[in-house]
């Protein structure tokens, strides 16, 4: 994760047109925010299409504006949260698939035995079953803060809320998976 001066220090040299800083960020942001999109719709073409338009949207928005006041991070979850909720009022159907491709969500490691891959598949498939059963501000922010590993006050920043309004909300989002888990 890039600290704030670094990532101040980025943004300067996109706001004046490098490609390649805005690559450094791509890199760090975009397996995070594809994944965030990938529990949201129903298939990777268009998570994909989606991350895409995410960058291009932050990119214009940098170059748009005289100075970034909010951490980039925050930023980008806000711009694909919309484009997400977007997708959804053009869709007029709002449903989440769950697919048996679960490699692109969990990190699985390589020194793991066969059966320790297949019991890890099964419970990641039993996690996000239960996560597409929730409030969708539920998902996101048990996405931000246990998956992505957001503090309080990043989540606070994207969803434009004090943080004791967010950790009511993530607690809510626990209890709420908890008795979707335990039914």
């Amino acid at each position: 994760m890039l600290v704030l001066d670094q990532e101040k220090d980025i943004l300067k040299k996109i706001k004046n047109g490098d490609k390649e800083a805005f690559g450094e960020l791509y890199d760090v942001y975009a397996p995070k925010i594809y994944r965030f999109v990938r529990l949201k719709v129903d298939s990777q073409e268009t998570a994909q299409d989606l991350t895409s338009e995410a960058f291009l949207r932050i990119w214009q928005h940098i170059q748009r504006q005289r100075k970034i006041r909010e951490r980039f991070q925050a930023l980008l979850y806000k711009i694909t949260r919309n484009l997400i909720i977007d997708f959804y009022r053009n869709k007029s159907v709002r449903e989440i698939l769950i697919e048996d491709n679960l490699e692109e969500f969990s990190k699985i490691e390589d020194n793991n035995t066969s059966d320790e891959l297949i019991i890890r598949q099964e419970e990641m498939k039993e996690v996000r079953r239960a996560i597409a059963q929730i409030h969708p501000s539920y998902q996101d922010v048990i996405v931000w803060h246990f998956i992505d590993e957001l503090s309080i006050s990043e989540i606070a920043e994207i969803v434009e809320k004090n943080e004791g309004t967010v950790r009511v909300l993530i607690h809510r989002a626990v209890k709420a998976l908890k008795s979707v888990i335990l039914v």
